[in-house]
């Protein structure tokens, strides 16, 4: 597990919510506290959608970039909100593709999910990372990857 503190705290928010940075990532789960709570849940509720769209879909959540505007309109305003939990997510495809590329001894089916958290409150900013496995393990090396990843990852966009 990873823990990186943000110390532009303006910058990484507008990386999140006005950029296209993360939004090949899965939206797992949002949590805002402003004078009210907001929970949004990023699961696709297959009954809304007609048999055409679900199956051209074929994903459990939605990516953020088909939320991060909605997410933008309740965060935005002239006050901060006082708390906020973003979980972003792996798509099955990265989740296969990290596999592969660091020889790891894990199948995709033992992957419940990898998870990038992003923590807020006025004074900071933490992101941490997991994978929730499907069966105990003490094999650490995927979480290792990843971490190696997201690192590499927000170095390239200029994030951290």
């Amino acid at each position: 597990m990873l823990s990186i503190q943000i110390s532009d705290i303006k910058d990484f928010m507008s990386h999140l919510l006005s950029k296209d940075t993360f939004d090949h990532f899965y939206f797992i789960e949002a949590s805002i506290k402003m004078g009210v709570s907001y929970q949004i849940q990023g699961r696709i509720n297959e009954g809304f959608y007609d048999t055409s769209v679900e199956q051209t879909l074929n994903r459990e959540f939605c990516y953020w970039k088909e939320i991060r505007h909605r997410i933008f309109d309740i965060i935005k305003g002239k006050r901060l909100p006082l708390s906020c939990k973003i979980v972003l997510g792996l798509s099955k495809q990265s989740i296969s593709y990290l596999i592969a590329h660091n020889n790891s001894s894990f199948r995709e089916e033992d992957i419940e999910g990898i998870y990038v958290n992003i923590l807020y409150d006025p004074k900071n900013l933490l992101i941490t990372t997991g994978i929730s496995y499907k069966n105990f393990s003490l094999d650490k090396s995927l979480e290792y990857a990843f971490d190696e990843y997201l690192v590499k990852f927000l170095k390239e966009k200029a994030v951290i």
